[in-house]
C-alpha cells in the first residue's frame, strides 16, 4: 500500500508541474497577443483619422431630380479626410497646351439630374464621377448621358466607415464578385474608361485586392484613378505592374462645407500645378463648392487650364 502512495504522490507531483508549465504558456500568449493588438492599433491610428465620418448622422437619399429636405450642411456623404497626408511624388514631364499648369476638377458622388444641372451650369471642364446604379441611384446611368466625359465612383471597403453603399467591394471579394461589378458598370456605361474610388481605405491599401480589381478593369479596358484616401494604397504599385499611368487626387476642396475654405483649398490646387504641372483635385456636389467654384471661375481660369480628367491622363507622361 505505501508503494502505491508514493507512486501516486510521484504522478501527482508531474501533473502539478505540467499545469503550472500550460499556465506559463497560455500567459506569454496572452502577453504577446495583447502587445501585438497595441501594436496594430497604433499602426492603423492614421488610418482611423482618413475615413473619420460624423457620426450619429442619417443619410438623406433621393431619388428626385433635386433635393427635398435636405440641409445643405448634411449631405449624402458626409466624409472627413485626414489632410496632413501628402500624396506620393509622381511628378513627371507632361505635354502643356500652353504656358499654364493643368487643373483637372473631380465632383464624386454624383448621381440625379439636378446634380448634372449645377455641374452643367458652371460652364467649365468639371469631370463629374457618377455612383453605379442601385436602389439610392437609380437613375445614375441616364445622367451620365448628359456629359461630354464623366467618371465612375466606386464604392469600395473602408476602414472605419458603418454607412457603405449596398454593393461595396470589399477585402477578401472573389474576383467572381468583381467581376460581376464591373460588368454590370460596363453593361450600364458602355462608354466609361475611368474609375475611381469611393471611401476606400481598407480595400485600397489591401494588395491582393487591388490586383483583382484591376485584372477586370483590364479585361474592360477600364482604368483606376486613385481618390487616394490613406497613404498605404496599392493603387501605384498595382498600376506600374499592369502599365498604367498612375493619377491621383492632391487636393479634397470641401472636407470643410464653407466657401472661403473651399477657395482657399482651390487655392492651394494652383499651386500644386504650378509646381508640378498638374494636379487632381476632388469636391463633392455641395452647394458651397458650387458657390466657390462659380465666384472663384475667373481666377481659377486665369491661373490654370482646366481640364477633363481623360486629357491630363493622356498627356501625361
Amino acid at each position: 500500500m505505501a508503494k502505491r502512495s508514493k507512486k501516486s504522490t510521484s504522478n501527482g507531483e508531474v501533473l502539478v508541474y505540467f499545469g503550472i508549465l500550460i499556465s506559463i504558456i497560455v500567459i506569454i500568449g496572452v502577453v504577446y497577443l495583447a502587445s501585438s493588438t497595441k501594436k496594430e492599433s497604433v499602426s492603423f491610428k492614421a488610418i482611423d483619422n482618413i475615413d473619420r465620418y460624423f457620426e450619429g448622422k442619417k443619410r438623406d437619399y433621393t431619388i428626385l431630380d433635386k433635393p427635398k429636405n435636405i440641409d445643405e450642411n448634411q449631405t449624402q456623404n458626409d466624409i472627413k479626410f485626414d489632410e496632413k497626408i501628402e500624396p506620393p511624388t509622381t511628378i513627371n514631364s507632361i505635354d502643356l497646351k500652353s504656358d499654364k499648369p493643368n487643373l483637372a476638377i473631380i465632383i464624386d458622388d454624383i448621381s440625379t439630374f439636378y446634380q448634372a444641372k449645377k455641374i452643367k451650369s458652371l460652364d467649365m471642364n468639371i469631370t463629374p464621377s457618377i455612383f453605379p446604379p442601385s436602389k439610392n441611384y437609380p437613375n445614375s446611368a441616364n445622367v451620365a448621358k448628359d456629359f461630354e466625359f464623366y467618371m465612375i465612383h466606386l464604392p469600395l471597403e473602408a476602414m472605419n466607415y458603418q454607412a457603405q453603399e449596398k454593393d461595396t467591394l470589399k477585402v477578401g471579394d472573389n474576383i467572381a464578385k468583381i467581376e460581376a461589378q464591373i460588368y454590370k458598370i460596363r453593361s450600364n456605361f458602355p462608354n466609361a474608361i475611368y474609375i475611381n474610388n469611393h471611401t476606400g481605405s481598407k480595400f485600397t491599401s489591401d494588395y491582393n485586392s487591388m490586383k483583382n480589381l484591376f485584372k477586370t478593369l483590364k479585361k474592360h479596358n477600364m482604368i483606376f484613378i486613385d481618390s487616394y484616401t490613406t497613404k498605404d494604397s496599392k493603387a501605384k504599385i498595382l498600376s506600374d505592374e499592369f502599365g498604367n499611368k498612375y493619377l491621383k487626387r492632391d487636393v479634397f476642396i470641401d472636407n470643410t462645407k464653407d466657401e472661403k475654405a473651399i477657395i482657399n483649398k482651390l487655392k492651394e490646387a494652383i499651386k500644386i500645378a504650378q509646381k508640378s504641372g498638374f494636379a487632381i483635385a476632388i469636391g463633392h456636389p455641395y452647394e458651397q463648392t458650387f458657390k466657390a467654384l462659380k465666384s472663384f471661375k475667373s481666377e481659377l481660369e486665369s491661373q490654370v487650364d482646366i481640364i477633363f480628367l481623360r486629357d491630363l491622363y493622356e498627356i501625361y507622361n
